[in-house]
């Protein structure tokens, strides 16, 4: 196994990648292309350590935020279309949550929930596609 594939950022991927919501379509990191469909977890910035113990364990957070490219025009069912995804994809990490099922991260860490920090919106648009996203953060605990 690689470094990369033993990280946290590798096991946020994979917890994604099996989301049914997803249809066919790239999906990368830090980095969204301009063509539907496409899908992006790019890392973001915050402070990490929730809470420190004494024996030097932690529960620490890892904001990121899942976009999507996804197609856009002035017709309303095709922007609603997208905005239900975000919707769905909200209550299914909602339900990740509730069941346990957690990103598996590297030894020494354990997932507690991912937390919705924003729920989905547009942030740009053209005439043709639009760039949607939801930020969100792991909670996780982290082992002296």
């Amino acid at each position: 196994m690689s470094q990369a594939e033993n990280s946290i950022v590798s096991a946020i991927c994979k917890y994604f990648i099996e989301c049914p919501l997803l249809k066919d379509g790239v999906f990368r990191v830090d980095a969204l292309g301009d063509q539907p469909q496409e899908y992006s977890i790019e890392m973001g910035i915050g402070n990490a350590i929730v809470e420190q113990y004494v024996d030097g364990s932690s529960v620490r957070q890892k904001f990121f935020t899942f976009a999507s490219r996804e197609f856009y025009s002035l017709d309303r069912i095709q922007n609603i279309e997208n905005d239900k995804f975000y919707e769905e994809l909200a209550d299914w990490i909602e339900e990740q949550n509730a069941a346990g099922n957690l990103p598996q991260l590297p030894e020494g860490m354990e997932a507690e929930q991912i937390i919705i920090q924003a729920p989905g919106y547009m942030l740009d648009a053209n005439e043709e596609n639009a760039r949607y996203q939801i930020q969100l953060s792991l909670q996780y605990f982290k082992e002296a």
